[in-house]
């Protein structure tokens, strides 16, 4: 293993994004739907049939490309620890004697952090001192040590240090996550209401600390009949990003919801497809901090559709 410590400035984390022709192929398969003849077992003939084939297989690529990235070096299966930093001196490494000991660390002391007000510096037990930047702040500092990272950030309004080892039993022993069958009826077109001037709206996430977080959107639209309307926070990439609660939840999906990545509006109106909701990162960590659907996106119906409880 590596004796080297090495300090940079960012960590690079993949953000899935559905495929681009998505938006259009959905828009097509609800014309299908609405023109094609049916079978009396309510199934769709001909080119509905066809579509929806070819869209469940572009899902089933865009799942298998999601699990690559989310058992790749630094992924959210190597997440080992969220060790919130105190005032004054805080040293890491393997050694027992350290402040926050990972096993998996190349050296006994890494280096110290120290925290002096709202200043972070984190001093190498062989270096010179860097000031730190958490992730709220820019690029968030980032250390190695072998297969461990250590990340700055700030959870819950305190300063906190995201700890990764991409040697972690989550990520070696990790056997896939299972599909519901793809349903061409669990995608939908939805309006797109832009929010009020600061529009937020509170969020607690599952330590139940809640934040207020600036709206982007309010998406309307119809799933099995009922009227739904989801709020909708700033995705990647000028998309949407949405976290839902359904009557699976806690039996067939995970108890904390799901996450939706949702296409940018067009002429106000987007496709939610719900065959593409994942599970969030806490599904896999006790360590990630990630947030709870706010009462309006909870639905009482079941979404069969998208992934289940992890494995």
């Amino acid at each position: 293993m590596p004796s080297a410590v090495t300090v940079i400035s960012s960590q690079t984390l993949t953000l899935l994004s559905s495929q681009t022709l998505l938006v259009l192929g959905c828009v097509l398969l609800g014309a299908v739907l609405a023109s094609c003849t049916t079978s009396p077992n309510g199934r769709v003939n001909n080119l509905g049939n066809n579509l929806a084939a070819n869209l469940a297989a572009e899902r089933d690529a865009w799942h298998a490309q999601r699990l690559r990235t989310l058992t790749a070096e630094d992924g959210w299966l190597t997440l080992v620890g969220l060790d919130f930093l105190p005032e004054g001196e805080t040293t890491i490494g393997s050694s027992p004697s350290a402040t926050f000991r990972y096993e998996g660390c190349s050296k006994p002391i890494v280096g110290t952090f120290a925290v002096t007000g709202a200043q972070v510096q984190f001093t190498p037990a062989d270096g010179t001192a860097i000031v730190c930047t958490p992730d709220d702040r820019g690029t968030p500092t980032v250390v190695r040590s072998g297969p461990v990272s250590f990340t700055l950030v700030r959870r819950n309004g305190r300063l906190a240090l995201r700890v990764r080892d991409n040697e972690s039993e989550i990520r070696t022993t990790f056997s896939g996550i299972a599909l519901f069958a793809y349903d061409p009826l669990c995608v939908v077109e939805a309006s797109v209401h832009a929010a009020k001037p600061s529009e937020t709206i509170a969020i607690t996430n599952v330590t139940g600390f809640v934040e207020e977080t600036p709206v982007a959107a309010r998406l309307r639209f119809v799933l099995q009949g009922e009227q739904c309307e989801f709020v909708a926070t700033v995705g990647a990439n000028d998309r949407l990003f949405v976290v839902f609660g359904d009557a699976t939840n806690g039996t067939e999906t995970y108890g904390g919801g799901r996450f939706l990545d949702i296409p940018a509006p067009v002429d106000g109106k987007t496709v939610i497809d719900f065959n593409r909701a994942t599970n969030p990162p806490c599904s896999f960590t006790a360590f990630a901090t990630c947030p709870l659907p706010p009462a309006g996106n909870r639905v009482s119906i079941a979404v069969h559709a998208g992934e289940r409880v992890p494995r």
